[in-house]
């Protein structure tokens, strides 16, 4: 344009920097799919996919460092990677890198989703040079920014510049680590260092196994699920495949199901029918919900005050806008009976690892246990009680046995507090039945927030017992750790101690435990009994977990995991625990009224007031969530 027909609008629109966006804002207006690659072409619309919209905007979350997305196929997650990497090459330039499993994977990456990426959005294509030699096969440099491609079986490639984005695709089939050289992705973090508090590290994949890249990474994130409202009672709830539908009787092969085309799912709460008609608006009113939290929690300030710097998230083909419900259907009647094919249906479709699943609890036997009594009812038999309490960020959750003979057990009261009055009260100086029993023993998990559990134990020592549940393959139930000083003041704790629990061995119990409900003439030793008015969500978390045989390098091993679906097992941990304090005070000793031998006197408020003023913490019983 002459000087001459020069504005002052002109001058003030060269110097005005582009309208910052979010990810997914960013994806809306300028990013257009070519036709030759994807299957809806033309303009983006993250409203297809809603549950994508999180994902990208983590991406441009300023305290998110790492965001780990564990999905099935058919779901958009590439794409959604493709609109992270398209965002910092226009709003935030930067050196960026695309990691595939291998060479020819990064070199197709390159051809077919990141060029024509650019050249059909006009912003990514104004960001080219004109010099043709800038657009090369393992790179693309632009105007102000470069961006490699690279692959993960490739240690030098990995290790050769710093980027402050890195997008990570399929690392589940990223090479395994050999002991030679570090894993792939331990050498691209290190790429990152000089971006400390600006770099983040995309990940997605299909999960494989429970030692697979991706299902670690999973685990060590915040562990978020996409949670929808039933269309008929507006409860929210994740889409598990156990409460997907069809006519079992009528339609059992592949070929029935393409013929019949019906799979409905069946809501949580109120068991209204959910059709695929419905998928639509529920997902636009969808909510990510990590794994630790209530919906209600979440939206009550939780999401707010969130700041956690690794995101993780789980989706599965039920949430896929291109694939009907039927299809899932089909596809896992065409491959229940095979195994290997069984294997791609868990982890391509339900995006579940696959394990050999050895056992499970049951919701049966959990239901055979359950008997016509309430909390705090106490029956004549029980003749001693434990406690036990699982620590969470916002509350403690907590239960209480009753013991008699042969190791009987009867839940008496579970519930949740949220600060450590309330849990003195509910589990150590409560007094059950009309003997007026009072716990024994109290086992406390002291794995997360150890400060202030050491400071609610040392209170009610020796009652009271800090435990930490380790994996075991031997047959020894407990050890014992000394705890010297107190981690957060430094002072002295003489005689403190942790028990280790076996916990493999105890679930194991507590597994035939259960199960002996479902026994003819059984009898009573072992039994486990349950109230009546226990929540739903409780009950269920009581069949959280199965046992399932996994592979630690070249041996293979058992371990008790959650199922498929399950994201909470507090309940069964409780449980579990319940088991370990009967036997750490030797309850199967129990013997009609006989007192067991060196077992600690229940506290009263009395003895407790008479305490060594010098061992008591400086703050007793803070608030949880802070000090």
């Amino acid at each position: 344009m002459p000087t001459s027909l020069l504005t002052d609008s002109h001058i003030l629109a060269a110097f005005r920097q582009p309208r910052r966006l979010t990810a997914s804002q960013w994806a809306d207006e300028h990013r257009v799919l070519d036709e030759r690659f994807a299957a809806e072409a033309g303009r983006w619309r993250t409203d297809r996919a809603p549950y994508a919209r999180e994902w990208m905007d983590s991406a441009t979350c300023k305290w998110v460092r790492r965001v780990s997305i564990m999905a099935s196929t058919q779901v958009g997650k590439t794409e959604a990677a493709n609109n992270v990497l398209g965002y910092f090459i226009h709003q935030q330039p930067a050196p960026a890198m695309l990691v595939m499993p291998r060479a020819d994977d990064a070199r197709l990456a390159a051809e077919r989703r990141i060029l024509p990426m650019i050249h059909a959005s006009p912003v990514l294509r104004d960001e080219l040079t004109d010099r043709a030699h800038d657009t090369k096969a393992r790179e693309i440099a632009f105007r102000r920014s470069v961006l490699y491609f690279r692959a993960a079986q490739s240690p030098a490639d990995l290790a050769s510049v710093p980027v402050r984005v890195i997008c990570g695709d399929e690392v589940d089939k990223w090479p395994r680590w050999t002991g030679k050289e570090a894993n792939p992705l331990s050498l691209l973090a290190e790429r990152t260092h000089t971006y400390p508090r600006s770099h983040l590290i995309f990940l997605t994949s299909t999960p494989t196994t429970r030692d697979g890249l991706i299902a670690r990474e999973y685990e060590d994130g915040d562990q978020r699920s996409f949670l929808l409202p039933c269309p008929h009672c507006q409860t929210f709830q994740a889409l598990r495949w156990r409460n997907l539908h069809w006519d079992r009787e009528r339609i059992t092969t592949a070929r029935e199901m393409r013929v019949e085309r019906k799979a409905w799912f069946a809501c949580e709460r109120c068991g209204g029918q959910i059709d695929d008609e419905h998928k639509a608006a529920m997902m636009r009113a969808g909510v990510w919900v990590p794994r630790h939290y209530t919906l209600e929690q979440w939206l009550d300030g939780a999401r707010e005050a969130d700041r956690v710097e690794h995101r993780s998230y789980h989706i599965w083909a039920a949430y896929s806008p291109w694939l009907p419900w039927w299809r899932v259907a089909a596809e896992f009647l065409s491959s229940k009976d095979e195994p290997s094919r069984l294997m791609n249906f868990t982890n391509s479709w339900l995006a579940e690892v696959w394990e050999e699943r050895l056992d499970d609890v049951g919701d049966e036997a959990v239901a055979a246990c359950i008997e016509q009594r309430r909390q705090r009812e106490v029956p004549p038999e029980v003749q001693l009680v434990t406690g036990t309490v699982d620590v969470q960020k916002d509350r403690l959750e907590y239960s209480v046995h009753g013991w008699g003979l042969n190791e009987e057990t009867w839940l008496l009261a579970a519930g949740k507090v949220t600060t450590w009055e309330e849990l003195a009260e509910a589990v150590v100086l409560s007094t059950w039945g009309d003997r007026k029993l009072r716990a024994r023993a109290v086992l406390i998990d002291s794995r997360y927030r150890r400060d202030e559990v050491i400071d609610w134990a040392r209170q009610f020592a020796p009652v009271v017992r800090m435990i930490a549940g380790v994996e075991r393959d031997s047959p020894i139930p407990f050890g014992t750790q000394r705890l010297d000083r107190h981690p957060r003041t430094g002072a002295v704790m003489p005689g403190m101690q942790v028990w280790t629990i076996n916990v493999g061995m105890f679930k194991d119990l507590a597994h035939a435990r259960l199960h002996r409900a479902l026994e003819k003439d059984a009898g009573h030793t072992g039994r486990i009994h349950l109230p009546i008015d226990l929540t739903e969500d409780y009950v269920k978390q009581l069949s959280s977990e199965h046992k399932v045989r996994q592979r630690s390098g070249s041996r293979m091993r058992t371990r008790w995991t959650l199922r498929p679906g399950q994201q909470r097992n507090e309940a069964w941990d409780l449980l579990v625990y319940q088991i370990a304090a009967a036997r750490m005070i030797r309850a199967d000793l129990l013997r009609d009224d006989a007192q067991l031998v060196g077992l600690p006197a229940p506290p009263t408020p009395s003895s407790q007031q008479r305490r060594d003023p010098r061992r008591e913490p400086r703050t007793r019983f803070p608030q949880l969530g802070g000090r």
